[in-house]
């Protein structure tokens, strides 16, 4: 029996396919892109499509289904979103023009790390990476395909510092070479390394051969899935790291940078901080507050910008008002550079230069040599604008092949042809009536048949008044008359047929030179978006500092942190300044171990969270909420703060906590900040104590680290103070018999911890706290397990007052109110007795 063929359209589609068993393929069909077999099935399920079927050629219907093409971004990023490879395959031949198959060929390949979609407004980087694994190190490329950005650095053989980096950077896929695995990564295999002729400028500042390597694979992999030239891509910029503050991804959680515990913005530095105006600022802010700075130099240079804003209140508005007119120019740029720009896309390109000399005007306008370099990279694009303004209408559509993108005056071949199609009727009369008073023939009309096209009619009466001057072509003959055609009336008929089709391909083809004459200035382009960055981000934090009134940090190289009347910016913001309770910090070199007691609830969390938050806001260049502070510069920030069970790899709270411990006791120098809250308390009372006075005196002997270190171990209290630790305590009320939390740090250790009062404050049963309270005062009075021992079998017997005693003699429902008053009163007096 003969094995049935498909028909030809599909087997050159499964010939593509086969090309690509790993991947969805949206197969360009005329408006639509259509996916077949086990494509058309999981992506029917995947995005909520109708499956249909296909006549083949074979008997079964072959399963399909289809988007639109003018919205196929939507549907591609959705899949790519749940973890899909998706394949693009055009149409590369006009199919009005082609005779047999409409040749077709595969023209992007779309990857978690390589999604282009364009959301107006987002301002997060959309990063890929490349990984290599070397002996000693590991180097890390990524890039960010819609901005242009290109990174590398090199990290030392940690794994945990490798996938802190990555987290922290949200990187979507991760290109390699090695046998790396993690789990819950898009990993994807690729090994084309060597540097491509056409983009060595691009590897002109790196120097270590690693680096290069690992860029070179990342680039070779954006060619091949993208499948068009790169020209927006920068040259790639080597991070090292010793520049900025390191770090782990422990740290920026506990501290919530840039999310809070529910993976959401409110509460966090981030949401405080990012009052920026346009996407390439907001970026760029949180950048600066992932890495921190480490060169006192830069940060004061940073810190100068923003005191220039702070300054001059009135500039500072114009700017940010400016600003606020900006589209993300980064995006923008990539799309024109990618070929897939709209006419909207260009007027918000046009929209956002014409803002660039006023922004620059303002700012010369300050006379200040920060302002200046400021206005370095905002170069003058009028030409863009001009031709954008002379060429692409107010409100264009999206679509760009189907015409209304160029305005009048713009092209006169166009303005022909729109005349044409407009006023085609006007310009027949009109030539008729010129034919009639040129040839003298009063009874020459003109008609229209849509065998013979537009034409020139004259009755046989008047046909010996036609002269070969005239030059009549005849076209068709009739029984009472003759029809002709001249050269100009044939030219005016093939412009009105073919004027709507001609009008489109012309407002198309003008629009990519239009793309293509701006193309030539997309780094330009991308300068200006990242000067424009620079000087939103610093007048954002200068709007803050002045609604906020934070002051300018200082910085000394004697390891000494001395804030006066410090406040935890993100809780202030949320309570209200005038509600927040301001604490001071002094440390120094003698004293670099502040040891905080005292009780749960009580501030001690976030007395130490406000201390590296204002550490971290410092180092970025922003002002601080204090009334002074002058800092050291920070190398590496280690925080252990909160309870974190890790159960997707099985660690306990107490292993986590272990973890991150040996992090700072590992790699700490006497330039870093730790932050400990409550070290050792996820296991035994007295291995917790030795764990943590263990590690206390690490610290003291061998980090020499500025440490802050909140415990309930009291006995720790009475360490040497020749480690250079200082005990201060959260103060609290007692006074009125029930806990009151003062959230003000005093000098020394506190004498309790309050537990049993914070017990009575979430009102557990008193049954409870008494029998609590009675095993409190037991065991201060003698040795824990004896005490225990001894009283294991005792009850608390609680005497019932007289006053409980009439009260369950009393029937309410029995009483008259005047009785009801008078029984109160007696219960009164029985009280006070």
């Amino acid at each position: 029996m003969k094995k049935q063929k498909y028909s030809p359209m599909m087997e050159k589609y499964l010939e593509l396919k086969n090309d690509y068993q790993d991947a969805i393929v949206f197969y360009r069909l005329g408006d639509f892109y259509e996916m077949f077999f086990d494509d058309a099935i999981t992506a029917s399920k995947e995005l909520g499509l109708a499956l249909t079927g296909k006549n083949a050629g074979v008997k079964e219907r072959v399963p399909m289904c289809g988007v639109p093409f003018h919205s196929v971004e939507g549907y591609v990023e959705t899949l790519v979103n749940k973890g899909h490879k998706v394949v693009i395959v055009e149409q590369l031949s006009d199919p009005k023009a082609s005779k047999g198959l409409v040749e077709r060929g595969v023209v992007q390949i779309v990857t978690p790390g390589t999604l282009m979609a364009f959301h107006p407004g987002e301002n997060e980087n959309h990063f890929i990476g490349a990984l290599g694994v070397y002996d000693f190190n590991y180097v890390l490329s990524y890039a960010d395909l819609s901005t242009g950005e290109f990174y590398v650095m090199t990290l030392p053989p940690d794994t945990h510092q490798l996938e802190a980096r990555i987290d922290t950077l949200n990187i979507a896929e991760i290109i390699t070479d090695s046998g790396y695995e993690a789990e819950g990564r898009f990993i994807t295999r690729y090994d084309k390394d060597k540097v491509p002729g056409a983009y060595k400028k691009l590897f002109d500042g790196l120097t270590d051969l690693k680096q290069i390597k690992t860029s070179a694979l990342l680039l070779n992999y954006l060619m091949d899935t993208q499948l068009r030239e790169l020209d927006h891509m920068r040259p790639v910029q080597p991070i090292v790291q010793e520049s900025y503050v390191t770090m782990d991804g422990y740290t920026k959680k506990a501290l919530e940078l840039t999310e809070n515990p529910h993976g959401e913005r409110y509460g966090t530095l981030l949401w405080l901080l990012d009052h920026t105006k346009s996407a390439m600022g907001s970026r760029l802010m949180r950048s600066m507050m992932d890495a921190p700075l480490v060169d006192k130099d830069a940060i004061n240079a940073r810190l100068d910008v923003t005191e220039l804003f702070l300054n001059n209140f009135i500039e500072r508005d114009s700017v940010r008002h400016l600003i606020d007119e900006i589209y993300d120019l980064e995006k923008l740029s990539t799309r024109i550079a990618f070929g897939n720009v709209n006419a909207r896309d260009l007027r918000w390109l046009c929209t956002s230069l014409r803002v660039i000399p006023k922004l620059r005007d303002q700012l010369e306008s300050l006379q200040d040599a920060r302002a200046a370099e400021l206005c370095e990279g905002l170069a003058d694009l009028s030409h863009i604008t001009e031709t954008i303004e002379q060429a692409i209408v107010e409100d264009p559509p999206l679509t760009l092949k189907e015409g209304g993108i160029i305005k009048d005056g713009y092209y006169a071949e166009l303005d022909e042809l729109r005349s044409i199609r407009r006023d085609s009727h006007a310009w027949l009369s009109e030539f008729e009536e010129k034919e009639r008073e040129r040839t003298g023939i009063k009874g020459l009309k003109i008609g229209y048949n849509r065998v013979f096209g537009y034409y020139i009619e004259i009755t046989k009466s008047y046909l010996d008044q036609v002269t070969d001057e005239m030059g009549y072509t005849r076209k068709q003959s009739l029984v009472n008359a003759e029809r002709f055609i001249t050269p100009e009336l044939k030219t005016m008929e093939d412009k009105i047929l073919s004027a709507n089709d001609r009008i489109m391909a012309m407002e198309y083809d003008l629009f990519t030179q239009i793309r293509d004459f701006i193309r030539k200035d997309v780094h330009r382009i991308q300068d200006v978006a990242a000067a424009v960055a620079k000087i939103d981000v610093a007048s954002t934090l200068a709007e803050v500092a002045a609604t906020r009134d934070y002051v300018r940090p200082t910085f000394n190289d004697e390891h000494r942190m001395v804030i006066k009347d410090g406040r935890h910016a993100v809780i202030e913001e949320v309570i209200g300044h005038q509600n927040y309770v301001a604490n001071d910090i002094t440390m120094d070199r003698d004293h670099n171990i502040l040891m905080i007691t005292g009780p749960n609830m009580g501030g001690k969390s976030t007395y130490m969270r406000q201390v590296t938050l204002t550490a971290i806001m410092a180092q970025m260049g922003s002002y601080v909420p204090a009334r002074s502070a002058d800092m050291p510069v920070f190398d590496q920030i280690f925080t252990r703060i909160g309870a974190s069970d890790d159960l997707i790899s099985g660690q306990s709270t107490f292993m986590v906590e272990m973890v991150e411990a040996n992090n700072a006791l590992r790699f700490a120098t006497e330039n870093s900040l730790i932050i400990f809250d409550e070290i050792g308390r996820g296991t035994a009372t007295f291995d917790g104590m030795a764990l943590a006075q263990a590690i206390i005196e690490y610290i003291a002997t061998h980090n020499h680290s500025l440490t802050l270190f909140s415990t309930h171990y009291h006995e720790l209290t009475y360490m040497s103070r020749d480690l250079g630790i200082t005990n201060v305590h959260a103060g609290a009320d007692l006074s009125t018999g029930t806990i009151r939390f003062l959230y003000k740090m005093r000098e020394g250790a506190s004498g309790q911890s309050y537990g049993i009062n914070v017990a009575r404050l979430a009102h557990l049963p008193e049954d409870v706290i008494q029998r609590a309270d009675v095993i409190l005062k037991s065991l201060e009075e003698g040795n824990v397990e004896s005490r225990l021992e001894e009283m294991k079998d005792q009850v608390v017997v609680t005497k019932t007052s007289e006053v409980e005693e009439a009260l369950k003699r009393i029937d309410p429902m029995t009483l008259s109110p005047l009785d009801a008053l008078s029984t109160l009163i007696e219960l009164k007096k029985m009280a006070g007795e």
